[in-house]
C-alpha cells in the first residue's frame, strides 16, 4: 500500500508545483480579485489547499490542531504558494518515511469543527490529496476567468508518463 500513497503524494507535490507556476508572478490585485467559486479568489483557494494539507498532515502525525494555519497569515499570494508547496513536500516526506503497517492504522484525532474522529491513515491520505486535486481544478477555472490562457496539465497520467511509469 505504501508505494501507492508515496506515488500519490509525489503527484500532489508535482501538480501543486505546476499550478503554483501559473500564479507565482500574478500581481496580488489579480490573485485576490473576486471570482465566484468555493473560495472567492486564487489566493484564498491556495490558502485553503495549504490549510487542508497542513491539518491532515498534523493529524497523521498524531497532532490535533485547533486552528487553520491561514488564520494568522498576512503574506501575499507568492508566500501562500510557497507555504502550500512546503507543506506538500512535508506531506510527501512524511508518507515516504512511514512503515507499511502505518497505512492500515486507525488514527484518532480531534477536528476543529466536528470533535473526536477516527480514520484509517490511508483514508486520511487519500482524502487530503484528492481534496487538493479538487481545488486545483477550481484554480484552473479561476485562471481561465482571469484570462490566463496557457495552463500546464495536472492530470495524474501526465505525471506518471513524465515519471516513466
Amino acid at each position: 500500500m505504501k508505494p501507492i500513497y508515496v506515488n500519490y503524494a509525489e503527484y500532489n507535490l508535482w501538480a501543486n508545483q505546476r499550478m503554483a507556476s501559473v500564479f507565482s508572478d500574478l500581481p496580488d490585485e489579480r490573485s485576490t480579485q473576486p471570482i465566484v467559486s468555493s473560495f472567492p479568489s486564487v489566493k484564498l483557494t491556495c490558502l485553503h489547499i495549504w490549510d487542508a494539507e497542513s491539518i491532515w498532515l498534523k493529524r497523521l502525525q498524531g497532532i490535533s490542531p485547533s486552528y487553520f494555519p491561514s488564520k494568522d497569515f498576512t503574506g501575499d499570494t507568492g508566500q501562500a504558494l510557497e507555504g502550500m508547496l512546503k507543506t506538500s513536500k512535508e506531506f510527501l516526506d512524511f508518507v515516504a518515511g512511514q512503515e507499511d503497517d502505518f497505512f492500515g492504522k486507525q488514527l484518532h484525532f480531534k477536528t476543529i469543527s466536528f470533535g473526536e474522529q477516527s480514520q484509517f491513515a490511508f483514508e486520511m491520505i487519500h482524502h487530503c490529496l484528492n481534496h487538493s486535486t479538487y481545488h486545483r481544478g477550481q484554480l484552473t477555472t479561476m485562471a481561465r476567468q482571469l484570462g490566463i490562457g496557457k495552463l500546464p496539465s495536472t492530470d495524474l497520467i501526465y505525471f506518471l508518463r513524465e515519471k516513466g511509469q
